[in-house]
Parts: structure tokens; C-alpha cells; sequence
């Protein structure tokens, strides 16, 4: 169509105005409106096509969201199921449990690591400057072995 109508525009532009060149006008004006109705289907068979995408894509998403809902409705239901099995009492009575066995644990602990005939006030620096005082008493000691021989 677009070369027919070059082809018609440059033949009328070397024309005279007369009955010819009003012919090939009238020709053109004929192509130019079946160009105008060949582009206007084409748009409604676009806007077609993008509205059975349309229609597809919401009628998938509606088919995910029922998967998706009945997955959920699974989960559920085998979480009330699993929910039967476990009463928060008996789960309440395992911690008591486990809290009163790990303070006898402690207990115990403190039991055998008990020192047995040291004050427990007992000073570190005290200790310390008896452990020198007792190094001077024993090279005294050993000095005076020595000068009785």
C-alpha cells in the first residue's frame, strides 16, 4: 500500500489539474481508507490478544492461589494434628523437671568440690608472704646445719 500510494503521489505531482489526476486522487483517498480499516483490526486484534493474556494471567494466578490455599489447609490441618500430641502441661512438667535435675546437678557439683580442712576466708597474700617467710627459715636452718659440722 505505502508504494502504491509513492507511486500515485508521484504520478499526480507531474500531472495537470484535470480529470486524471482527480482519478488517482480518488484512488489514492481508496487506499488510504482501506489502510485506516486494515490498521484499526489490527489494533482490535491487539487489544484482543492482550486481553485473553489478561484473562490467562488472572485465571492462572486464581489457579495458584487455590494451590497455594490448599497447601495452607494441609499445613494446618497437620499442625492440629502434630498440636494434639503435645499438651503444654506435659511440656510445663518436663522443664520443672529438667530445672529441679539440673539443681541437684549443681548441688552435687558443689558437694564434691568441697575443700576439706582449709578455712575458706583463707587470704592469698597472706599464704604468700608465710611461703616466703618459710623460705627464709629453712636457708637459716641449713646455714646453722652447716657451722655445726
Amino acid at each position: 500500500m505505502e508504494s502504491e500510494l509513492r507511486k500515485i503521489k508521484d504520478q499526480m505531482s507531474k500531472m495537470r489539474e484535470g480529470p486524471s489526476k482527480n482519478a488517482l486522487k480518488n484512488k489514492a483517498i481508496r487506499i488510504l481508507k482501506q489502510k485506516k480499516t486494515l490498521e484499526q483490526q489490527i489494533e482490535g486484534l491487539r487489544n484482543q490478544s492482550f486481553n485473553m493474556e489478561q484473562a490467562n494471567f488472572a485465571t492462572q494466578t486464581l489457579k495458584d492461589t487455590q494451590a497455594t490455599v490448599a497447601a495452607m489447609k494441609i499445613g494446618a490441618d497437620q499442625m492440629k494434628r502434630e498440636f494434639k500430641n503435645i499438651k503444654v502441661d506435659d511440656i510445663e512438667d518436663i522443664q520443672d523437671d529438667l530445672t529441679d535435675l539440673l539443681e541437684e546437678s549443681k548441688d552435687i557439683q558443689e558437694v564434691l568440690g568441697r575443700t576439706y580442712g582449709v578455712p575458706d576466708d583463707v587470704d592469698e597474700d597472706e599464704l604468700a608472704a608465710e611461703l616466703d617467710a618459710l623460705g627464709d627459715e629453712i636457708s637459716v636452718d641449713t646455714n646453722s646445719v652447716l657451722i655445726d659440722d
